[in-house]
């Protein structure tokens, strides 16, 4: 009880500092930010760095880290092999001690193998690949959820919120799940497979895997799924196959309830909507806190961060916070909790630091908990997430309902001329 009450103050004390401004710093942290900036993947890893940047300058304004100026040395990770030269290279250039990043699950594995080898830490915001906190690395850490608690919610909504509304029990619902074939999308769907099955006893239809970067016709897939009749599509895409597979079952009129997905990014990215418009009515992605998310449902000080955020992301972009920054801004913002915790980057002290925290859900943005792992991992139970629908140009909140004004509408989705 004495680690959680002092945890506690450290938050409380980390929190309210947003309060005062502008007390002197003395010197500059640099930090190591590697994230895919080109290529296919460059419209989320843009955004995970704006939110790391918005972050940034609020903790800057708030008393830096360890009294210093945060400042960031940047990479972009094309794909795995840049990835990890330009880890090292941030490593024996820069001299970064610390790299946050990478967005994806095909990057965050190959540069947090060269960081551990290197001793450093690696502070990962976003990746949900399974294997990323299993493979014994000392100085590696993860904030986000992983895929298997992705997996987990997915199917916990459709089970308690999904099928009532269909007049179905869990085991009556068909489900079929489809999925780009990278470490994420498999992470994700064999975990909602597997507690679908098992605890469920949901019926599986199908289950296909494709390569999103050569993909360009999904035709046979979605003739192969409009045969089988799903009630549920379990899909987990990236940008372009997302609107590809959405606009191809429009074309051949493939009628389901509803399409599931986790993810800031396809069918949980802004470019999912602004490809689609009101065409994209009626999905649902797993993501951070979205339009109609009650901040009276935090804890205080989780109100106070999250206020502050939210307004800090406002002013840069003219929009609500979406889900890339969401995830990379407060996975930084537990950065500095736990480095002015620990006062040093050393990893032994850094991991002690890390190791100490236990605070509840609702604490600070996102709702989010902490409770660390030894392997690094925070804890899904603690990184709360939330379920939001497309309504008419924007994702919104709408489950659990307890934490938002809206509600989930066109359950079940019905024909495509009628979701307006």
């Amino acid at each position: 009880m004495r680690h959680r009450a002092v945890a506690f103050t450290a938050l409380a004390c980390a929190l309210f500092v947003s309060g005062t401004h502008a007390q002197t710093l003395s010197g500059e942290y640099k930090l190591g930010v590697l994230e895919p900036l080109t290529g296919p993947l460059a419209f989320e890893g843009k955004r995970h760095l704006e939110g790391l940047e918005i972050v940034r300058d609020m903790i800057n304004e708030r008393g830096g880290v360890m009294g210093k100026k945060l400042t960031f040395a940047l990479a972009d990770a094309t794909d795995p092999t840049v990835a990890a030269s330009e880890a090292n290279r941030l490593i024996t250039r820069e001299g970064v001690k610390i790299i946050v990043g990478t967005f994806s699950s095909r990057l965050c594995g190959a540069a947090s193998e060269v960081a551990a080898r290197h001793n450093v830490i690696y502070w990962e915001t976003s990746c949900v690949d399974p294997r990323f906190n299993k493979r014994g690395l000392k100085t590696v850490y993860r904030t986000e959820i992983d895929a298997t608690g992705f997996g987990w919610y997915n199917v916990e909504f459709i089970a308690k919120h999904l099928a009532p509304r269909f007049n179905l029990r869990p085991n009556q619902l068909k489900i079929a799940f489809l999925s780009e074939d990278s470490s994420y999308g498999q992470g994700v769907t064999e975990s909602a497979r597997q507690r679908a099955k098992q605890e469920f006893g949901m019926q599986e239809l199908a289950t296909d895997y494709y390569n999103f970067t050569t993909i360009n016709d999904m035709t046979p897939i979605v003739l192969k799924l409009k045969q089988l009749n799903p009630d549920i599509v379990h899909h987990i895409g990236f940008g372009n196959d997302a609107v590809l597979f959405w606009r191809q079952s429009k074309e051949q009129n493939f009628l389901f309830k509803a399409l599931v997905h986790a993810g800031a990014t396809g069918y949980g990215g802004a470019d999912f909507g602004k490809a689609l418009g009101n065409d994209a009515n009626g999905v649902f992605a797993l993501l951070e806190p979205g339009p109609g998310f009650r901040l009276e449902a935090l804890r205080p000080e989780g109100q106070k961060i999250e206020r502050d955020f939210r307004e800090a992301v406002q002013k840069r972009t003219g929009s609500y916070p979406l889900g890339g920054h969401q995830l990379a801004g407060p996975g930084l913002w537990l950065l500095k909790i736990v480095l002015d915790r620990a006062g040093t980057d050393e990893p032994d002290k850094f991991n002690a630091a890390v190791m100490s925290l236990d605070l509840p859900v609702g604490s600070t943005m996102n709702g989010w908990g902490v409770k660390f792992s030894e392997t690094g991992q925070n804890a899904n139970e603690r990184v709360q997430h939330y379920m939001l629908q497309w309504q008419n140009g924007q994702l919104v909140t709408v489950w659990p309902e307890e934490f938002t004004t809206h509600r989930a509408k066109w359950i079940p989705l019905g024909p495509w001329d009628q979701r307006k």
